[in-house]
C-alpha cells in the first residue's frame, strides 16, 4: 500500500492551492482502503480535513454525476449475463418508438458504448427539466430525433441511450429502475449511502444532508430544475442522477476487483459482468475508425484509460485501466494490475475541477 501520509499532506497541498471547496477522496487496494480524506476549505487559510467519523462534519453525499452511467451498466450487463435480453438485441424489441426507420438497428451494446448516434442532451433539455419531466418522457423525446450517424460508425457521448436503456430495463422487469439497483447492487454492497435518485418519501430529510453542487454557467441558481433541485435529486437519471458516497463508490470498485464478490463473500455480479464490462467492447465493431476502435475504447458503460487524452484518468495508469468522469467534478477508476483504485468526488464543475482532481489522481496512481 502507499504511504498514507505521504498521500495525504500531497492531496491537501493541491487541494489547499486550488479553488476547490469540498472533496472527498478514498483510494485503497483489493481488500484494503488506504488513504480516506474529507476535505472542508473553511478558509483560505484554515482547511479541515480529515478521516475521522467523529470530526466535526461527516463523509459527504454527493451527486456523482456520470458515474451513475457506470453503475447502471453493471445492472444492465448482469441482466443480460442472466438471458433477460442479449446485447445485440435492438432496442425495437422493446420499446415501440425505436421501431422507425432511422431507429431500428440501434442496440443495447450501442447504447451501452456511446456508438448508437443519439444525442448527449436533447436540444428541449431545459424545458424538459422545467416541466419535471420523467425519465420515460425523456427517452420518448430522444426517440424522436434522428441518430446523427449510422449506429455503430462512430462513438459520441450519449446521455439519452442511458434513459432509453433504463426503459428497455424497466420492460424486461417490471421493476424501476432505482429499486432494482438499489435490490441488486447497492444493498448487497452495503451501499447504504447510494440512491438512483432520492426516495421521495425521505427527501425532506435527507436533501440538506446532500452537498450541494457548484453550478456551472448554464445552469440558473434559482430555479427548480438545476443540480441541487429536489427534482433533480429525486428524479433518479441513470445518466447522472445519483447520490452517494466515496467509501460507498470504494465497496463496489472493490467488488469488481474481486470479480463480483462483495466482502462478506456473497456473490452479487458474475465474472463475466465484470469482464465485459472492462473489457474494449468497440474493438471489433468494423464500422468504426480505428482512432475509436483501439485508442479511445469503451467498455460497456466504462471508459478505459486514454493515456493521450485531456481527460485520461491519470499520466500513471495503464491503457487497460478502466472508470468514468462525473460532471459535478467526481472521478472513479481501476487500475487491474496493480488492484488498485480510487474515487475523487467534489462539488465544483468538471471544467473547474478537472485540473485539480488530475493532479491528486497522478498522486494516488503514482504512490501505487
Amino acid at each position: 500500500m502507499a504511504d498514507q501520509e505521504f498521500l495525504r499532506r500531497a492531496i491537501v497541498q493541491i487541494l489547499q492551492n486550488s479553488s476547490v471547496q469540498t472533496a472527498d477522496i478514498e483510494e485503497g487496494s483489493r481488500d484494503q482502503v488506504g488513504c480516506r480524506l474529507w476535505y472542508r476549505a473553511t478558509t483560505a487559510a484554515s482547511p479541515t480535513q480529515t478521516d475521522s467519523p467523529g470530526a466535526d462534519f461527516s463523509e459527504g453525499r454527493y451527486l456523482i454525476a456520470s458515474l451513475t452511467k457506470s453503475v447502471v451498466s453493471l445492472l444492465a450487463v448482469q441482466l443480460a449475463a442472466e438471458g433477460l435480453y442479449y446485447l445485440n438485441e435492438p432496442v425495437r424489441n422493446f420499446l415501440p418508438s425505436f421501431r422507425r426507420g432511422p431507429l431500428r438497428t440501434i442496440t443495447l451494446r450501442h447504447l451501452l458504448t456511446h456508438t448508437s448516434g443519439l444525442p448527449d442532451m436533447l436540444p428541449d433539455n431545459d424545458a424538459l427539466r422545467e416541466r419535471h419531466a420523467t425519465i420515460s418522457e425523456f427517452a420518448q423525446a430522444t426517440a424522436a430525433i434522428d441518430p446523427a450517424f449510422q449506429p455503430g460508425h462512430a462513438v459520441s457521448y450519449c446521455s439519452m441511450g442511458f434513459a432509453v436503456l433504463a426503459c428497455v430495463i424497466e420492460h424486461v422487469t417490471a421493476v424501476p429502475v432505482s429499486a432494482l439497483l438499489s435490490e441488486r447492487l447497492l444493498h448487497p454492497l452495503q451501499m447504504h449511502q447510494s440512491w438512483l435518485g432520492l426516495p421521495d418519501e425521505q427527501a425532506d430529510e435527507l436533501l440538506p444532508t446532500t452537498v450541494p453542487s457548484i453550478l456551472p454557467p448554464a445552469q440558473p441558481a434559482h430555479c427548480n430544475w438545476n443540480w441541487n433541485s429536489r427534482y433533480w435529486r429525486t428524479l433518479g437519471a441513470p445518466w447522472g442522477g445519483m447520490i452517494s458516497t466515496v467509501s460507498d463508490l470504494g465497496r463496489l470498485l472493490q467488488c469488481l476487483l474481486r470479480q463480483g464478490v462483495s466482502e462478506t463473500g456473497q456473490s452479487v455480479l458474475f465474472p463475466a459482468t465484470v469482464r465485459s464490462s472492462s473489457r474494449n467492447q468497440t474493438r471489433h465493431m468494423a464500422g468504426l475508425q480505428e482512432t475509436d476502435r483501439l485508442r479511445r475504447p469503451w467498455g460497456l458503460g466504462w471508459r478505459l484509460n486514454w493515456p493521450d487524452h485531456s481527460g485520461c484518468f491519470s499520466d500513471f495508469l495503464p491503457a487497460s485501466a478502466w472508470g468514468h468522469w462525473g460532471a459535478t467534478g467526481t472521478l472513479m477508476w481501476i487500475n487491474p494490475k496493480t488492484e488498485r483504485w480510487c474515487v475523487i468526488l467534489t462539488n465544483q464543475p468538471f471544467e473547474q475541477s478537472q485540473q485539480v482532481i488530475q493532479r491528486i489522481s497522478n498522486v494516488i496512481a503514482a504512490a501505487g
